[in-house]
């Protein structure tokens, strides 16, 4: 696990809190915990084992996501002309102040509104009646979140950041399956192209990772953690530890024991018993992002 990427990306600038934005952000008794990473690395194990130690993750989920969040990152999608598996527009989208007030002017009206009970369930909502009093840890996963934190840490000032990261030809190989082989995947407005041969998803992972490892949390490195997804599967407790720590949660030795026994080391590095992911592993053994996370050798 790295508290810093120790490298700089062309999209750091755009972490950048914004001093000219005229909206008050919200103030809330704990920050949100915002889960980010590239699709198919990792984010939705980690994040029901989060859930298990106690972290509120959403009402009504779907693979381990707020269904209320998830909208709201699919509303600065369309706001800004990006998509999922096209995120460069989100970015840039950035840079436009007129455009960021707007957006950052909706999430905070819809997160402060009566629709957080999407979000926090009856029972929590009527106990808490908005986020700004939940007093438990509490956040949401969403890979999107890659792209779209820059927006939310508008809203959210001392949000902090998990982000696990992946070896780029599991991930590639993984969304190519996804794209090739599942009916109701190519029926979705979700499916893509891109990801339907393993240079387009790995050109993908690299922007995902580029752009996770550039994240500028308002509250400095203490507000981000980057975890390895090989690494969480070969010592769970060490990283399960570390990061609810980080999420103030409680240590459950009963709870550690059944995740522990539960995940499957064998998940990591599986292109190694693929041959032709083995040869695309050779062609991109030396792409600059492989090389940085210890993915070349």
């Amino acid at each position: 696990m790295e508290h810093r990427s120790g490298f700089e990306s062309r999209e750091r600038a755009c972490g950048v809190a914004d001093p000219h934005l005229s909206i008050e952000p919200v103030r809330t008794l704990r920050p949100p915990i915002i889960l980010v990473g590239m699709h198919r690395s990792g984010t939705s194990l980690l994040t029901a084992v989060l859930r298990e130690f106690g972290l509120i993750t959403g009402f009504s989920l779907n693979n381990e996501e707020s269904a209320f969040f998830h909208r709201l990152n699919l509303y600065i999608e369309r706001a800004t002309g990006g998509r999922w598996d096209d995120p460069e527009p989100i970015v840039r989208a950035h840079a436009d102040a007129h455009l960021l007030q707007h957006i950052v002017r909706h999430l905070k009206k819809e997160v402060t509104s009566p629709k957080i009970i999407l979000y926090l369930g009856v029972r929590r909502f009527w106990r808490y009646r908005s986020l700004e009093r939940v007093d438990q840890p509490w956040g949401w996963k969403d890979p999107r979140n890659t792209f779209t934190f820059d927006f939310w840490r508008q809203v959210f000032p001392h949000a902090r950041v998990i982000h696990i990261y992946r070896h780029g030809v599991d991930v590639a190989a993984s969304l190519r399956a996804r794209e090739v082989n599942s009916r109701v995947q190519a029926l979705s407005h979700y499916a893509s192209t891109r990801c339907r041969t393993l240079s387009g998803a790995f050109g993908l992972w690299r922007a995902y990772v580029e752009k996770a490892f550039s994240l500028q949390p308002e509250d400095g490195e203490r507000a981000i953690r980057h975890v390895r997804y090989e690494d969480f599967l070969a010592s769970p407790e060490q990283t399960v530890r570390t990061l609810l720590d980080f999420c103030e949660l409680p240590v459950r030795p009963d709870v550690l024991r059944r995740i522990t026994a539960r995940l499957k080391p064998m998940r990591a590095f599986a292109f190694r018993r693929d041959p032709e992911l083995r040869a695309f592993y050779e062609e991109v053994r030396d792409d600059p992002w492989m090389i940085r996370l210890g993915y070349s050798d």
